[in-house]
């Protein structure tokens, strides 16, 4: 046995090794070249990465090799220094070409998975698509009984409920959203938009004293908020927000009309069931209370079954809240379970990625690696042993 099975042929493997960058990345040079400029006579197509950021961990490939390398060279070293009859004795031989196929299948496993990481995108594809909206009205009740504070000694029901469709604006995610408010009457205060920062700034002003003709004509308010919607095939929703209390003509007509028009219709009711006292002035409540005509105070108490009934027919659903933050989460599920009315149909081009590529190489690689190594190969590891 000559010292030569027991040492590796470090000119040799290192040779190899950079050869074997220079052929790499020679080829991957001239192939994204191939691709940036379109195999196809005036394409527009190039080889992109979704990821480029990833490619930097290429650079670890400095250290492999020079971990590679430095192995080599320690191994060799550690045979020259030892008298060699010894040696042969206690190692085994070793294999250059063994080595260096070990090295190629793990550089280029590595090599591959980093380049999968990264995503490359080559060419489009058509994919079909529909666009789907919702338009969603508010219609906010402004009466004199949404100053009183029977939730709260400190807040009133308006300001509870203001902070409640804060809160619901917040929750919307690119449907249109518009405000009616009334109280004997109804006007538009925000017509339907996206621009859920102005609606919120539209809500922080809302005060009861914006209608001067009191009452609760939840009729006219329906109806306003139905005339609102856009001619549109989407589909259309309205929150009706109140304590209930209906001072005006039953709206059982606008509530059919609702109904056999698909118009989602959700009540919320704000207030509790023992109720309040009217402040007069609702900044001010220590100068005193609403009273009737004969002289009475006048208790506003929320109105449970009128508005479990306005949300039966109008084919809707009630929530109440008597709390000073409200929970909106059964709200907020009755429009996300809004049917999104299918609009349109169309086709458009998306990128294709094409990670599945290098990942497979990657895991051929990685596969060989595996098998080529010791526990695995001990045949032909003894076959190219002597290489």
């Amino acid at each position: 046995m000559t010292n030569q099975k027991i040492t590796y042929r470090t000119q040799w493997l290192v040779f190899s090794v950079l050869l074997l960058e220079l052929l790499f990345w020679g080829v991957y040079l001239i192939i994204l070249g191939l691709f940036t400029s379109g195999f196809t006579k005036g394409s527009v197509d190039q080889l992109l990465y979704k990821y480029p950021e990833v490619l930097r961990l290429l650079f670890l490939l400095i250290p492999i090799v020079g971990i590679f390398i430095f192995r080599v060279i320690r191994h060799n070293q550690f045979i020259n220094k030892g008298k060699t009859s010894v040696l042969q004795s206690m190692l085994s031989p070793v294999s250059s070409f063994h080595s260096f196929i070990k090295y190629f299948f793990f550089r280029n496993a590595f090599v591959l998975l980093v380049l999968a990481m990264a995503q490359p995108i080559y060419g489009k594809k058509k994919v079909s698509g529909t666009s789907e909206s919702l338009e969603l009205v508010i219609a906010l009740d402004i009466s004199n009984s949404m100053n009183c504070r029977d939730i709260s000694p400190t807040i009133s029901r308006l300001d509870i409920s203001k902070r409640a469709l804060v809160q619901l604006v917040n929750n919307l995610h690119g449907e249109k959203i518009g405000i009616t408010l009334f109280a004997n009457s109804a006007f538009v205060q925000l017509p339907l938009t996206r621009d859920y920062s102005a609606a919120k700034l539209f809500i922080d002003e809302i005060e009861t004293g914006m209608i001067s003709s009191q009452g609760t004509n939840i009729t006219d308010a329906l109806e306003v908020s139905v005339d609102m919607f856009s001619t549109e095939p989407t589909t259309k929703g309205i929150i009706l927000v109140t304590d209930g209390e209906n001072h005006e003509k039953n709206p059982n007509e606008i509530l059919e009309k609702i109904k056999s028009s698909n118009v989602q219709l959700s009540v919320l009711g704000i207030g509790t069931a023992k109720g309040g006292l009217i402040p007069k002035n609702p900044n001010r409540p220590e100068l005193g209370y609403k009273t009737n005509a004969v002289g009475k105070t006048v208790v506003s108490k929320l109105d449970k079954a009128f508005i479990q009934k306005i949300a039966q027919q109008g084919g809707g659903k009630a929530s109440f809240s008597s709390d000073e933050f409200p929970n909106l989460s059964g709200l907020l599920t009755q429009i996300n379970h809004m049917k999104r009315t299918k609009i349109d149909t169309f086709e458009f081009d998306v990128k294709q990625e094409r990670f599945q590529i290098p990942l497979a190489l990657s895991l051929f690689f990685w596969m060989c690696y595996f098998l080529w190594s010791k526990n695995y190969s001990g045949m032909l590891q003894r076959r190219t042993k002597t290489a």
